[in-house]
Formats: C-alpha cells, sequence, structure tokens
C-alpha cells in the first residue's frame, strides 16, 4: 500500500502538499492538485483516518438533542441506550458526544435547551425534532452556522439535515388500521385517543393518526371514527374520558393509541371488564407488552427504538471523520407484536424489570 511520501516522491512534490490535497486544504496550485489526485485515484490511496485525526490532534464534539425520560415505562428509554452504546464505542476517536435533554411537552424547556446547544456550536448534531414551528427556526440557524444535523424518530420534510432515522409514520398508521379492521365486526365504531399535549409537537403521531383514517378512506370503509384527546393522558382522566364517550355510544368497540401511552389505554378496559374491547398502540415497552401479553391490547407496532439512537450518532460519526455521506433516510422496520411474539421485542434493557 501506498504511503503519502511514496506518492510525494512520485509526483515530485513535498509531502505537505501531498497532504493539503488529501485533506482539502489551499495553498496548492489547480495543476499541483490534479497532478497528485491524478496519483492518489491510480494508486487508490486510501488515508487513514483514525491516524490522520490523532496526528492533527483534531477533535470533534457532536451534540445529541431529545426528550428526557424518568420512566421504565417510556418510549426514549431504548433510543437513548443507543446513543450510550454508540458514544462508547466512538470515545477513543477523540469525539466527545453531551446530550441534551427536554421536556417533551414543554416548548419552554425545548427552546433553553436549543439555546445549550448553539451556545456549544457543535461540529455536529442529532436531533429529535419536536415542537414543530420552532424546529424549522432552529434547523435554520444550523444552516447559517454550517452545523450539519441527523433526525431521528420524527422527521421533518424539505430540511437540509443529513438524513432520517426512523419509522415511516404515515404508512405505520395505515398499517394500523388495516390491522383493527381485520379485528372488528363490519358496525363497529372507533376512536383514536391520543394526548392533546402532542397535537402541536409530535409530527409523527399527526402522521400515523392521518395515515389510520386514510386507511378507511382508501377502502371506502363506512365506518365512524371519533378523534379524542387527554390533556395528560394519565390513567383516571382517560377513564373519564371513556366512560363519558361509551356511555354516548356504545358501538365504539376499537381504540387506536399512535403513540406510545397504550397501557394507560388498557388499564382502564380490564378494570371496566370490557371484553370485547379492541385496542392498537405503539412501542413494545414494558408497560405496554404485559398488557399486549393478557390480550387486552391486541397488536403493537414496534420500530427499534434502540438502533434509532444508535444509528443517530453513528451516522453523524462517520460523516465527520470519514467524510461518508449517508443515505438520505433509514427507515425503521414496521414490526407487528402479537402476544405470541411478545417474548421476542423485550429488550436487552428489560431483563431483570419487572413490572
Amino acid at each position: 500500500m501506498k504511503t503519502i511520501k511514496d506518492i510525494a516522491e512520485e509526483a515530485n512534490v513535498s509531502v505537505g502538499t501531498v497532504d493539503r490535497v488529501i485533506h482539502k486544504r489551499n495553498g496548492v496550485s489547480p495543476v499541483t492538485r490534479a497532478k497528485v489526485q491524478l496519483i492518489l485515484k491510480k494508486h487508490n490511496f486510501k488515508r487513514n483516518v483514525l491516524a490522520s485525526t490523532l496526528a492533527y490532534k483534531k477533535s470533534y464534539t457532536i451534540a445529541v438533542m431529545l426528550p428526557s425520560s424518568d420512566s421504565k415505562f417510556d418510549f426514549w428509554i431504548e433510543p437513548i441506550k443507543g446513543i450510550e452504546t454508540a458514544i462508547d464505542e466512538i470515545r477513543r476517536y477523540k469525539v466527545e458526544t453531551l446530550c441534551f435533554y427536554f421536556d417533551k411537552l414543554n416548548l419552554a424547556s425545548y427552546k433553553q435547551t436549543i439555546k445549550r446547544v448553539l451556545d456549544l456550536n457543535p461540529d455536529g448534531l442529532v436531533l429529535a425534532p419536536f415542537f414543530y414551528s420552532t424546529s424549522i427556526e432552529f434547523t435554520s440557524e444550523l444552516n447559517q452556522r454550517n452545523i450539519p444535523y441527523v433526525f431521528f424518530n420524527i422527521d421533518i420534510e424539505s430540511q437540509q439535515n443529513l438524513t432520517f432515522i426512523g419509522q415511516e409514520s404515515f404508512q405505520s398508521g395505515l398499517i394500523s388500521g388495516k390491522l383493527l379492521n381485520m379485528i372488528l365486526g363490519k358496525q363497529d365504531h372507533i376512536t383514536i385517543l391520543r394526548s392533546r399535549k402532542n397535537v402541536d409537537t409530535h409530527h409523527s403521531i399527526d402522521a400515523r393518526s392521518k395515515g389510520f383514517v386514510e386507511f378507511y378512506l382508501k377502502n371506502s370503509s363506512p365506518r365512524t371514527i371519533i378523534e379524542l384527546y387527554a390533556d395528560d393522558f394519565n390513567p383516571e382522566e382517560i377513564e373519564n374520558i371513556l366512560k363519558r364517550e361509551l356511555s354516548k355510544n356504545n358501538l365504539i368497540k376499537g381504540i387506536f393509541v399512535p403513540s406510545s401511552g397504550s397501557s394507560n389505554v388498557a388499564e382502564y378496559i380490564e378494570k371496566a371488564e370490557m371484553k370485547d374491547m379492541h385496542l392498537v398502540g405503539f412501542d413494545a415497552h414494558t408497560g405496554n407488552l404485559k398488557y399486549l401479553e393478557s390480550g387486552t391490547i391486541d397488536f403493537l407496532i414496534d420500530q427499534d427504538p434502540f438502533d434509532q439512537g444508535y444509528l443517530g450518532v453513528k451516522v453523524l460519526f462517520e460523516y465527520l471523520l470519514f467524510k461518508k455521506q449517508p443515505l438520505k433516510n433509514y427507515s425503521s422496520p414496521i414490526n407487528i407484536v402479537t402476544k405470541e411474539n411478545a417474548r421476542f421485542f423485550r429488550k436487552p434493557s428489560m431483563i431483570g424489570i419487572t413490572s
């Protein structure tokens, strides 16, 4: 394998000139640059990025911005573990990775975290973009500063992000609609139950709901679909909302929860002993799996959240250090989890946890 010294001797230039060409720095005439590039290509020269990084004492700072999680039942536990795994793997490359957490239902918290990230001025950012309008303003500032960024879990179209890592939310909503349709009677009604606080914050949940409704529109289904909203999505509030709605409409036999909070709905279904109620939701975390295995939840849609966090950091790392251009999208799977295959979706972080 040719070394930089070998390339310099063949081109009859200094080692420093070859180095400037390799690293695309100024100070080399166009004729000499073209000559060196031709020799590099002829020998299929591959520089040792790790050695180069260490030799020039170049270090990188990656910021990760995502919701905080203080519950073992929360979806964001798994992306955090994926991020931590990636951080451990890239630490030896002189890359510092800093995590910034925000309250996913609090715009002020989100804005404060954005300010902290901008004050850091990192070399790159991995971001779960909540609060649509604020995120658009944020990415505009990142673009002006030439800070590359990766979206994970939540996508915002028409932005300059390097890539998006996550599930195709609209398509997962379509599949959810089909699953619920398969197990309901022809005259049964459906309710979509979601958090009011997610209406303006979580673009993916909006897309899931739209996909769900679209399934019935595309298939000319006569079903009645009722949208219900809870403020805090806690069990007591959900019980009150469902009691009130079911007292008015006893044809509701299907519930779709486009977020990870299905366990709160399932808790009331079991308490009220509603054997004929069917429930479809998202994310195979411990709380949801408990009710899936008991049969109260019929289907869960899982999306490998660990991998989303892990890939977000690794893809940005490879772009910064290895100049590896990522794909525009890395689609997470749309896994359909049932009572029969639930045990295969217990994540490593769930081992030893009882619910």
